[in-house]
């Protein structure tokens, strides 16, 4: 009885707190570093992404063991983005800006096996472009 209200209660932190996200390394072929970038690689980790936050931060990377179509919005999310779709092969092919707590839709134009999340106008004041190629990303 003891074992299950101790497990319950675990259970519940967890689900109460959140989940705590893998931090990536994450590096361009340009050069271009970001360390310490969540990673939301599960369904809640994706829904909630960086919803509800003042500063985004470095921002974050969204990732899928499959490619796929992709859509993000921006409901509950006050701070302006842009998001970056990427191909299996790590090659960046579109950069859309997202406006706060906007429902349009921004859906990948081919599927994507990962999409960055940054402050809006930071892929390019980072100089990272279409055709940009990620070439390390390490998440603990």
């Amino acid at each position: 009885m003891v074992k299950i209200f101790i497990l319950s209660f675990l259970i519940f932190l967890g689900i109460s707190r959140g989940e705590v996200l893998p931090l990536c390394s994450l590096e361009f072929d340009s050069g271009f570093k970001i360390e310490k970038l969540p990673q939301a690689n599960t369904p809640k980790a994706r829904q909630k992404g960086l919803s509800n936050l003042d500063d985004v931060k470095v921002g974050m990377i969204f990732t899928w063991d499959e490619a796929a179509e992709l859509s993000f919005w921006m409901k509950d999310t006050k701070v302006a983005l842009s998001i970056g779709f990427f191909d299996d092969n790590g090659e960046l092919f579109q950069i859309d800006d997202m406006e706060p707590y906007s429902l349009a839709k921004h859906y990948s134009i081919k599927k994507a096996k990962s999409a960055l999340e940054l402050n809006q106008g930071d892929f390019e004041k980072q100089g990272i472009n279409i055709g940009a190629k990620i070439t390390k990303l390490e998440c603990r």
